[in-house]
């Protein structure tokens, strides 16, 4: 459940943010790409160069289009706060991208628990123009789709493993390619600290792997390159989630939440 509601183009498809809404996208972007330097690989600041995203005010999801179109025929769509496992399938399977277009009120800059526009096209929308990276979220739309509720799940922490909360290594150091990072000033610095555990990227672990969406997380995986996933769209995932589902889940490596009375 989520007490933001997604606004609503007019018949042009223009959406007419408030100035306040303006204003928080100004000051989410303004920092965030402060705290990305040095951190942020290179592949994403690629993306934020070519989509020209603008600091003063929300862009419209048809200017992040044109871009996506043009660089891996990618799209984003429009869609409500939050979103059941299906429409995510179908919309990634068909190379769109699903953005709520709300974004954070001044009171939650710092977190929030459900995608908001920010998140979505600071966070995600750059690596799309990459062709490895739209390549596997592709890919993992039309695995997720023909999946069955158990496999989703195995599914889902690799996506969270590596789309939102992903690190690579390069040339130039270990950097940040997750748009949940990417996204969030505390976890973007937390995350390359000695502070987490970082562990060499591996498919199966990934899966089997627990998270918890409202804390910082305790481990991160590292892909040797971005193009590891590139690779791993071309490799056999659903023999890999099988294979998963019959080992099952590695302990987690966070306390249990704790049940209100």
């Amino acid at each position: 459940m989520t007490e933001y509601v997604a606004r609503v183009p007019d018949a042009n498809g223009f959406i007419d943010y408030p100035p306040a809404e303006h204003a928080v996208w100004n000051t989410l972007m303004t920092r965030q790409l402060k705290v990305l330097e040095g951190r942020a690989c290179q592949e994403y600041l690629d993306g934020i160069e070519q989509l020209g995203l603008p600091h003063e005010r929300i862009p419209q999801l048809g200017e992040v289009n044109k871009v996506l179109a043009a660089t891996t025929g990618w799209q984003v769509a429009r869609v409500p706060a939050l979103i059941p496992f299906q429409t995510f399938f179908e919309l990634l399977a068909n190379k769109q991208f699903p953005v709520a277009t709300f974004i954070r009120s001044e009171q939650e800059l710092d977190y929030l628990q459900e995608p908001d526009i920010f998140h979505e096209v600071f966070g995600h929308c750059p690596l799309l123009t990459n062709p490895w990276f739209a390549e596997f979220t592709h890919t993992y739309g039309k695995l997720g789709l023909s999946a069955t509720k158990e496999q989703r799940v195995y599914l889902a922490r690799l996506y969270w493993m590596t789309i939102e909360f992903g690190l690579v290594d390069t040339p130039q150091g270990r950097r940040i390619y997750g748009g949940g990072i990417l996204s969030s000033p505390r976890e973007t610095v937390y995350s390359l600290s000695s502070a987490p555990e970082h562990q060499l990227f591996d498919a199966l672990d990934a899966m089997r792997t627990p998270y918890r969406i409202d804390i910082l997380q305790p481990l991160y995986f590292v892909l040797p390159s971005l193009k590891r996933l590139f690779d791993l769209a071309h490799e056999d995932l659903m023999a890999l989630v099988q294979l998963g589902m019959q080992l099952g889940l590695h302990a987690p490596k966070f306390p249990a939440k704790i049940k209100a009375a």
